[in-house]
């Protein structure tokens, strides 16, 4: 299967969900427990989990949730200002709420300081702030964040694309992650390959997308 941009993953999305009636809830669930399968949970017991307002940080919360119930200690960072967060996100984070109460908002200068307090708790960064849908640049707190996970020098997993990149073109929108580890998901996105940014693993993880919807759009 050849690797899609950020405009082809958005459509095959959308007709699952739109034609197919596939809900994002279930693409949701289904990236968590693939993206649980690229992680050495002998070896990894503790992570700070970042997730963003949109879709990237639903997988980010769905993941979270899958390592709490496995008993994994989880520090849940909810990064920039509230929106209005799908069904996917807000199922997910009420949740996690059920499961602990390690869960912070990230929008401040001063929240910044306690995340920071917080990051050597941890043995791995999960990166769930900006997948493919990511299309213009990063403004406020988020390329503070970003800096400050990629000095931090912890292990980091970027859930789809390492937050920051564009999916078509692999350019930074400014402040980029640099991942030791990328889970992109459903597809290879072409701003993956041959990316002179990217020095690491790049795997493709299942998350349900049907045959149908990605001929659809792809011939």
């Amino acid at each position: 299967m050849r690797s899609v941009t950020r405009e082809e993953m958005e459509r095959i999305i959308s007709y699952t969900h739109r034609t197919l009636e596939i809900p994002e809830p279930i693409l949701v669930e289904n990236a968590a427990i693939g993206l649980l399968q690229h992680i050495d949970l002998s070896k990894r017991h503790s992570f700070a989990v970042f997730c963003g307002p949109g879709n990237n940080g639903a997988d980010g919360l769905a993941l979270a949730r899958q390592l709490l119930i496995r008993g994994k200690r989880v520090g849940i960072y909810l990064v920039g200002e509230k929106q209005e967060p799908s069904e996917a996100w807000l199922m997910n984070r009420r949740a996690v709420g059920h499961l602990t109460d390690d869960i912070h908002r990230v929008e401040t200068l001063g929240d910044l300081e306690d995340m920071l307090d917080d990051l050597h708790r941890y043995n791995t960064v999960v990166d769930a702030l900006f997948g493919t849908g990511l299309n213009r640049e990063l403004k406020g707190i988020f390329p503070i964040v970003i800096d400050n996970i990629n000095q931090s020098r912890i292990f980091t997993l970027s859930v789809d694309m390492p937050s920051g990149l564009d999916a078509t073109t692999g350019q930074p929108y400014g402040a980029f992650i640099e991942a030791g580890k990328i889970v992109t998901l459903g597809l290879m996105k072409t701003g993956l390959e041959h990316n002179r940014l990217i020095d690491c693993p790049v795997k493709v993880s299942e998350i349900g997308l049907p045959l149908q919807a990605i001929r659809r759009v792809l011939g």
